[in-house]
């Protein structure tokens, strides 16, 4: 780890330690956003990263504060997670059978579940979503100007914090800020474009759009399919808040569309895979061919998952699709239960954005649930790595608290037909 970046992890730590809650999740923000992540200090073979160190103050915080004051309580929500992380960590370990798979898989689950606890025990209302939005809106715009810099300059100034390149690729010169790559770093700004679009929805501060336009800059300087098709999916997503009630019918109508597809290409249908491409020297037919490849070897990783991809054909030893690293990584119990999760990350908002009585709850719900659905075209074109997984954690937290507000609103509305005599039900 270098010098400078001692210093910042350092200072981040301690306001970890001291911030007052209403800002205690500034630290992982900011370390996301502007400290290269192959930073890390290993100490008995253990890495301890920036956002690792966080964790580790998050945690000492909390239970210096004791867990009942922060007011956590296990969900049916929090609990898929659980199951999510320790089975494909125990697939893992059984997998591989060595020390240094357990230690990996420690490492993993310290991030994951860590850094879960600590947003699900400081993320409980609305007031707590918005100024975390708020805070990504500055970062949005702070990034664009370091991006926009690099772009013209061919210079990524992260360069003083870590080794983070940047250069031309495929024929592209793609922009990454801090972020270990270029797809990531579009992806982490794409998939925050909803939030704070339900930001600017909330409290109509300009703010709000500034760090939407932010954020689309850093998309498109990223030079990468992947996000860019995300970006399009959460704009046409958004665009359906008045349709939302009709969710159930446009799912149906999209598996539909699916089958009668299959019936009349030669190929299968996520041959489509191989046709998306922005960009010049993108890799669709790659990702097919990953996808593919999969199905046609369910055999070897259904069961515990698979240590290498490689012999499946040429450049597939690069898992460019989440789905299926979570499937040979943890077995296909690992790749069902993530599916579940995932389908419950989009239905629990997607119900509040339809029945909560406040509007801004209504526009947050609906962000939150676009935001989910913009990880979930990803996750075809890319498996996360680096400071995006933090994201993605916050988001499954602002999941699990619209569950408990989902739980609050029913037992209202029990309690009045109760108080009011009518049948309930």
């Amino acid at each position: 780890m270098t010098a400078p970046t001692i210093i910042i992890t350092v200072l981040l730590f301690i306001v970890e330690i001291i911030v007052p809650r209403r800002w205690v999740l500034l630290p992982y923000i900011l370390a996301a956003c502007f400290v290269p992540a192959d930073q890390r200090i290993v100490i008995s073979g253990l890495d301890f990263t920036p956002l690792r160190v966080l964790v580790l103050a998050g945690v000492i915080r909390i239970i210096v504060m004791g867990c009942n004051r922060v007011g956590f309580k296990w969900r049916s929500f929090d609990k898929l997670l659980l199951w999510w992380s320790l089975v494909g960590a125990g697939v893992y370990v059984m997998q591989w059978q060595d020390a240094g798979s357990f230690i990996y898989k420690a490492g993993v689950l310290f991030d994951c579940l860590g850094l879960f606890w600590i947003f699900r025990c400081h993320i409980r209302s609305l007031e707590d979503m918005v100024p975390v939005i708020k805070v990504f809106a500055v970062c949005a715009v702070i990034s664009a100007v370091f991006i926009v810099i690099e772009r013209v300059t061919h210079r990524n100034l992260f360069d003083l914090l870590g080794k983070v390149d940047t250069g031309i690729e495929r024929g592209r010169y793609r922009c990454r800020g801090a972020f270990p790559h270029a797809i990531m770093m579009g992806l982490f700004w794409a998939t925050l474009v909803p939030l704070q679009w339900a930001g600017w929805k909330i409290e109509r501060n300009v703010l709000y759009i500034a760090g939407v336009v932010a954020s689309i800059i850093c998309v498109f300087l990223s030079s990468s399919s992947t996000p860019l098709l995300s970006l399009v999916g959460i704009g046409m997503m958004w665009m359906l808040y008045k349709y939302r009630s009709k969710g159930k019918a446009m799912v149906i109508g999209v598996c539909v569309v699916i089958f009668c597809l299959s019936l009349v290409m030669n190929n299968p249908v996520w041959h489509l895979m191989a046709r998306v491409n922005v960009f010049s020297g993108s890799t669709g037919w790659h990702r097919f061919h990953l996808f593919d490849s999969f199905l046609k070897h369910t055999g070897e990783w259904f069961l515990l998952g698979t240590r290498s991809t490689t012999h499946w054909g040429l450049g597939l030893h690069d898992i460019t699709n989440q789905y299926v690293w979570e499937g040979i990584k943890g077995g296909l119990m690992t790749l069902v239960l993530f599916i579940i999760l995932l389908y419950q990350s989009v239905a629990i908002p997607g119900r509040i954005s339809l029945r909560h009585p406040v509007t801004a709850m209504r526009w947050l719900a609906w962000g939150i649930c676009v935001t989910v659905l913009g990880h979930i075209i990803a996750f075809w074109g890319v498996s996360y790595f680096g400071q995006i997984n933090m994201l993605l954690y916050l988001i499954f937290a602002m999941v699990s608290c619209l569950f408990q507000e989902s739980k609050r609103l029913q037992s209202v509305r029990h309690q009045q037909f109760d108080f009011e005599g009518n049948t309930v039900g």
